[in-house]
């Protein structure tokens, strides 16, 4: 390999790592509530990093004119969770938003039709659905207009199993780190709404 197929490909690398975390918000309508509530969450919700392979549970989150800027904990690295496949990371169609009483769930039903629950609620619901923890976690392009007012925030769930390059051990550290800060924002939903 030459050395400038390498630098090409490091600055490629470079250049996704970036995107991973710094999220556009050009598109969004509701940017400063959007904004606002991306803060009110960040410190319940990891963000991925396919590019990585990363989860950072602890980060900064910083806003410029027409995006966010995410800085992962540089001095703490119990909170960052690395060789975390992209397969691991599933899409789930569920959007957290903000209402007057705190942090809405939009789940889609199997008749295809679409219902709001308490936070809290849905996610005792999803939990016995799944028959285990619900781990969610957010990445590039999940912070979205849910209506033309309201933002949200569209979850991905961080399914351990299918991270065949971690240990049990490392699997069940993450997934009870995790679930702890599900706790956490499930007590504090109510206090999260824009």
């Amino acid at each position: 390999m030459t050395l400038g197929l390498r630098v090409a490909g490091l600055r490629e690398r470079k250049l996704a790592i970036t995107a991973d975390l710094h999220w556009s918000l050009e598109e969004m309508r509701a940017k400063e509530l959007g904004k606002q509530f991306l803060l009110n969450l960040s410190e319940f919700l990891p963000v991925y990093s396919p590019a990585l392979r990363q989860v950072y549970a602890d980060y900064d989150t910083y806003f410029t004119k027409t995006a966010v800027v995410i800085l992962p904990d540089p001095t703490d690295f119990t909170t960052t969770y690395s060789h975390i496949p992209e397969k691991s990371v599933k899409a789930t169609g569920i959007l957290l938003h903000p209402t007057p009483d705190g942090v809405g769930v939009n789940l889609r039903l199997r008749n295809h039709q679409s219902t709001t629950l308490p936070l809290d609620k849905a996610f005792n619901l999803i939990r016995k659905q799944l028959r285990g923890p619900f781990l969610p976690v957010v990445k590039r392009g999940d912070l979205r207009d849910f209506d033309q007012l309201t933002p949200c925030l569209h979850l991905n769930a961080l399914a351990l199993g299918n991270a065949d390059t971690l240990s049990r051990f490392e699997r069940l550290d993450i997934a009870n780190a995790m679930e702890e800060r599900v706790q956490e924002l499930q007590l504090s939903a109510h206090l999260l709404g824009v």
